[in-house]
């Protein structure tokens, strides 16, 4: 039977099958799955892998230096942080701008340094904490609930820069993390070459200063720019570099132990003591300080990231001018 349809009809039925198609394209598409990017990034750090959410809403740290220092240069949503107790510090914070800002979006004070508080870091509710592996390794079963935990080192156990790329990695801010670590390189080429006389023939320490007598530490974040500057040290700087520890003295062997620095940096924490050291016959009686080569600074220098790092820098740019 040969059976021919009327134009009307084979129109209408060019459009069902048309429509036909169409359904079983869309049914295709709706059953194919969607390519949707992941949620979570995963990182390896001091204490194991750890998937951090691809968005990061809210940030607590819980030491307060290099953790503090990473999140503000990155520019991560900093929430909680805590705080040094009041007058214990009177120079200004290396990250004292970036905090400042930080505030200003709500970031809160949780606790006194050294004080960590669980509760009040589970009422801030981040969605990433971030601390030095000592203090968040003790805590980690009541950390963990709360958000992930990147755990970072600190001067005795890795570099600013790798932990700086770590939580870079965990947040995708790595193009942030290369711009820090690449302005650090510069200001520290800039300034070896500009100060490279002086910075030969002249020896420097770092020496810590209180009434329990002083010290200089090879790792801290200033010892640390100070050798990245190819600063020539003094005998006991350089005893501590070799040993890798600490070279301490009594009261009574300020002199003795550091006779021979031509620039001091003396790192003093609260305001009556820098008087008291002032004060003190055997500092005065320092070449470094009768010759007017000395700057201060205090622990906010001992540690920390980026921001730290390049206050450093202008620490011991202030020294160089000295010459």
């Amino acid at each position: 039977m040969n059976l021919t349809l009327s134009p009307r009809t084979a129109a209408a039925a060019v459009l069902l099958s048309a429509l036909a198609m169409a359904g079983l394209t869309a049914c295709s598409t709706a059953a194919a799955p969607s390519a949707t990017s992941p949620s979570t990034r995963s990182v390896t750090t001091q204490l194991g892998d750890v998937s951090v959410p691809t968005s990061i809403k809210s940030v607590v740290v819980i030491e307060g230096r290099r953790d503090l220092d990473i999140v503000l240069s990155l520019g991560l949503p900093l929430v909680g942080y805590p705080y040094e107790e009041a007058g214990s510090l009177d120079l200004p914070s290396p990250m004292a701008t970036e905090l400042t800002a930080a505030k200003a979006k709500g970031a809160k004070e949780l606790f006194l340094a050294d004080e960590i508080n669980v509760e009040a870091i589970a009422e801030a509710a981040p969605t990433l904490i971030v601390s030095r592996v000592d203090d968040v390794e003790p805590i980690i079963d009541q950390l963990t609930p709360i958000a992930p935990v990147i755990a970072i080192g600190e001067q005795d156990v890795s570099s600013w820069q790798d932990d700086l790329r770590l939580v870079a990695s965990a947040t995708g801010t790595e193009a942030k993390a290369d711009t820090l670590i690449a302005a650090y390189d510069a200001r520290v080429k800039e300034l070896s070459t500009t100060y490279a006389t002086v910075l030969k023939e002249h020896t420097f320490a770092p020496v810590s200063i209180d009434d329990e007598g002083s010290q200089t530490r090879p790792n801290r974040l200033l010892s640390s720019v100070l050798r990245d500057l190819g600063a020539t040290p003094s005998a006991a700087f350089a005893t501590s570099i070799k040993t890798t520890e600490g070279a301490k003295f009594g009261p009574e062997q300020l002199l003795s132990a550091f006779s021979d620095a031509d620039g001091l940096i003396a790192l003093v924490n609260e305001p009556a003591v820098w008087t008291a050291v002032q004060a003190n016959p055997l500092y005065k009686q320092l070449p470094a300080v009768e010759n007017g080569h000395v700057v201060r600074s205090d622990k906010q220098t001992h540690e920390g990231a980026a921001l730290t790092a390049m206050h450093c820098l202008d620490v011991i740019e202030s020294l160089l001018k000295t010459f």
